[in-house]
């Protein structure tokens, strides 16, 4: 891709709690990429912005159109920051955005991943012909956005699904909350319980529990937001397809009152990447951090 665009190059870079991932754009008409790096996300910020630099320059490509960045925590108001991140706590407050762009000069936009993953599942995946739909991940947290569109108004958010508080729920969760549902759900507080990873688990009663849990949380996600159409991704959605249905079976035994369909998300563990590009180029007064 170095040296022949006339228009520049966009990059999209997916920072999750494990992995991180850059992805080179020609054109954001399509959710083609090269994956350019992929690399373990580091806790300290700053190895993690000299890995993203280098991995950038070490691309070749000469001219930038722009960076959008995924990141698996809350923004600043300004979309500029990180203020909360549990899984990530070394990033709160650091000059994300301001520092990639006094380097590569373009303009840089930030969002929660699950506002990337759903940008990414609303222009190519399952959430295209819904007015009132969430994106939903399952990986090392348990995250959620939503997006409610009326004719030309259209609003999406970040919402912290995984800190609603499930009632009888003593269990101390990363954030600090007690009772919080990723205690339950959240790849990286599962393992931390259970002494080893989730990919591992092979009981069904555990992934029972796993389901009811989810179920209830979605269900309140429904009857709070009106949304009606959930797209899921996610490594232990992807690592375990059986879960999905099983998830929709519980929700809708459940539910009243409200529609909520769940499907896997076209996009699979692209969506934040190809979502993080697309922060380039959907209005900055629709997201709300």
């Amino acid at each position: 891709m170095a040296g022949n665009d006339t228009t520049g190059i966009y990059v999209g870079i997916d920072a999750g709690g494990t992995s991180t991932r850059i992805g080179l754009f020609r054109t954001l008409a399509k959710p083609d990429f090269l994956l350019a790096a992929r690399f373990p996300t580091q806790q300290s910020y700053e190895q993690q912005m000299s890995n993203i630099i280098s991995s950038i320059q070490a691309s070749g490509v000469q001219k930038l159109a722009g960076i959008g960045v995924s990141i698996g925590g809350r923004m600043a108001k300004d979309g500029r920051s990180v203020l909360v991140a549990p899984n990530l706590p070394g990033y709160v407050g650091k000059p994300f955005a301001q520092d990639l762009e006094a380097q590569f000069g373009c303009r840089v936009c930030l969002a929660h991943d699950t506002v990337c993953g759903l940008l990414g599942e609303k222009k190519f995946g399952q959430l295209r012909d819904s007015d009132r739909c969430a994106y939903l991940t399952l990986s090392t947290g348990t995250g959620a956005a939503i997006q409610l569109r009326k004719a030309t108004t259209t609003l999406t958010v970040s919402i912290e699904i995984g800190h609603q508080l499930l009632d009888g729920n003593s269990l101390i969760c990363l954030c600090g909350q007690v009772g919080c549902l990723e205690t339950f759900t959240g790849g990286r507080q599962l393992e931390l319980r259970l002494g080893h990873s989730v990919a591992q688990v092979t009981d069904t009663a555990f992934w029972d529990v796993f389901t009811d849990k989810l179920a209830l949380g979605l269900v309140n996600l429904a009857q709070m937001t009106r949304v009606e159409m959930i797209a899921v991704s996610g490594a232990i959605i992807l690592h375990n397809p059986f879960l999905l249905p099983l998830l929709g079976q519980k929700v809708n035994s459940i539910i009243r009152g409200a529609l909520l369909e769940l499907r896997p998300a076209l996009l699979g563990e692209n969506a934040p990447l190809v979502g993080a590009a697309l922060l380039l180029e959907v209005p900055a007064d629709s997201i709300l951090h």
